[in-house]
């Protein structure tokens, strides 16, 4: 079902889903520094103005001489005549402007700190972890970068919920469940990073195939009745420890063409044979298959690995 998503998306994007996946790719490392940086820049900036013991406070302009002065004990700090302000926004702006003390204030900043502290350590986790600097293709650079802005709206939405300074608690309550829609994303995108990675194959054996359908392997010449080509292997599996091994036993065509061991592997498949029933009970699953494939002349050929899968496929020339 994810292998029909990611090709929707190559499809639909084109040629253009490697420029889509750069930019949203840089854009969630800009909106990630920028959140680190910005934060920290606050807090220097809150410490700096306490320091030079600054503080705000409300500013509007005289109803009498027109200037903009600082309202002070409801006077204009200019032609000192009485400014009548509202009992409800004197009482507005003595709640938002208070001055706090200095314990409060440094409480603040070491809560701040150690949020702050424990979202970069649990990014860098999260980066190890995915190898986000470097994404396998742009489906993986595209998902990384939807994580990462996903990743930044979650950590300013805990921010507010978790806020020390201000905020009531319906606005907590609100950022509360937009915090948990996005973690939904989060998770979504971070299963389809790490589901689009390229399944790694190895190439098993590289077979030229001559005049009149005769295989070259290992320097033996194998003929092939009517293009036909087999491939005998043994696969080992043990899903619980994820154990996985495929091991060539030969090659068919008018003959079967046997494929030489060293010593340790002999006895190593001389004691699968022996003991497969045991090693089946105990969950190892060992089981001898044979692929087959249909060839040309003068054509090369691989035996190829995928995703637990073998099989042949024409040779990049």
């Amino acid at each position: 079902m994810l292998r029909s998503l990611f090709q929707a998306i190559e499809q639909s994007l084109g040629p253009s889903l490697d420029t889509v996946a750069t930019m949203v790719y840089w854009a969630g490392i800009l909106l990630l520094v920028h959140r680190v940086f910005a934060s920290m820049f606050r807090l220097r900036m809150e410490m700096v103005s306490a320091q030079m013991k600054m503080q705000e406070s409300v500013v509007m302009e005289c109803p009498y001489c027109h200037r903009e002065t600082v309202v002070h004990d409801a006077q204009c700090g200019f032609c000192r005549k009485s400014l009548e302000l509202p009992f409800t926004m004197r009482a507005w702006h003595f709640m938002r402007l208070r001055r706090q003390p200095m314990w409060w204030r440094w409480t603040r900043w070491t809560w701040d700190s150690l949020g702050l502290t424990a979202f970069v350590v649990m990014t860098v986790a999260g980066v190890i972890a995915l190898h986000a600097w470097a994404p396998a293709g742009p489906l993986q650079k595209l998902f990384i970068g939807l994580a990462l802005a996903c990743w930044v709206a979650i950590s300013w939405l805990v921010a507010r919920v978790l806020d020390l300074g201000g905020g009531g608690p319906i606005a907590r309550l609100r950022d509360t469940v937009f915090a948990i829609a996005v973690a939904g994303v989060l998770a979504v995108s971070l299963l389809l990073a790490a589901e689009s990675r390229p399944v790694a194959e190895t190439v098993m054996w590289r077979i030229p195939v001559g005049e009149g359908g005769i295989a070259r392997i290992d320097e033996q010449a194998l003929a092939l009745p009517q293009g036909m080509i087999g491939f005998e292997y043994l696969q080992v599996d043990h899903d619980l420890l994820g154990y996985h091994r495929v091991i060539p036993l030969a090659f068919l065509g008018n003959e079967r063409l046997e494929l030489k061991h060293g010593k340790v592997e002999n006895w190593f498949l001389d004691n699968l044979w022996k003991h497969m029933l045991g090693y089946t009970e105990r969950g190892l699953s060992v089981r001898s298959r044979v692929e087959q494939f249909m060839v040309v002349p003068n054509q090369s050929y691989e035996v190829v690995e995928r995703d637990k899968q073998v099989y042949f496929r024409p040779a990049a020339q």
